[in-house]
Order: C-alpha cells, then sequence, then structure tokens
C-alpha cells in the first residue's frame, strides 16, 4: 500500500488506537471500527475494513 501512496501510512491494532483515548472519557460505542460506528446501510457493516475511531472527550 505504502509503494502506491505518497503519504505513508502506519496501521495500528485496536489495543493501540485505544491507547490514544487514555485519560479520556470513551463515549459509546467505545474504539469501534469506523462502519460500525454509525453505519449508514448494510453495505457498511459488511465492510471488512480494520479503521479503528472513537470518541473521547476531556473529563
Amino acid at each position: 500500500m505504502n509503494q502506491l501512496m505518497q503519504t505513508r501510512l502506519t496501521f495500528r491494532s485496536h489495543e493501540q488506537v485505544a491507547s490514544y483515548f487514555d485519560g479520556l472519557e470513551l463515549l459509546d460505542p467505545g474504539v469501534v471500527r469506523v462502519p460500525d460506528w454509525r453505519p449508514a446501510a448494510e453495505a457498511d457493516r459488511a465492510n471488512p475494513a480494520a479503521v479503528w475511531g472513537g470518541v473521547g472527550r476531556k473529563v
């Protein structure tokens, strides 16, 4: 992938991404696959991409 793109990508595990939220209040549904956050359609939920995302707020 990095050979095809001008900007290098760094893939991180679920645990690595979750660690970015340390010290924050993690909002539901937590750190999940981005297609699972607010899926607009069944096709979104079927997306196999393991791109992790979440929302946290400073308490």
